[in-house]
């Protein structure tokens, strides 16, 4: 059951942190348009750790899919089970 709320976690994060990503892209620009390049560089810094920590999850969650696959049996009919 942890397992399966590990999964879910992961799938949550992989799909919600890309949005996040690119709401942040979009304020930086805006403040960049705005003038306040610091703030703009300091949002372009953050955008980039958020798209390096989505990186990071995919890499985990395509892991944890494999750990998942292998830890469930195949029946004697050759099916995978339940």
């Amino acid at each position: 059951m942890a397992f399966a709320r590990l999964l879910f976690g992961l799938v949550v994060a992989c799909l919600v942190l890309p949005i996040a990503i690119l709401v942040v892209i979009a304020v930086s620009r805006m403040l960049s348009a705005m003038g306040d390049l610091g703030g703009a560089a300091v949002l372009d810094r953050l955008a980039l750790a958020g798209g390096i920590l989505w990186i990071i999850l995919l890499v985990c969650l395509l892991l944890a899919q494999a750990i998942h696959a292998l830890g469930r049996g195949d029946d004697e009919t050759g099916r995978p089970e339940n």
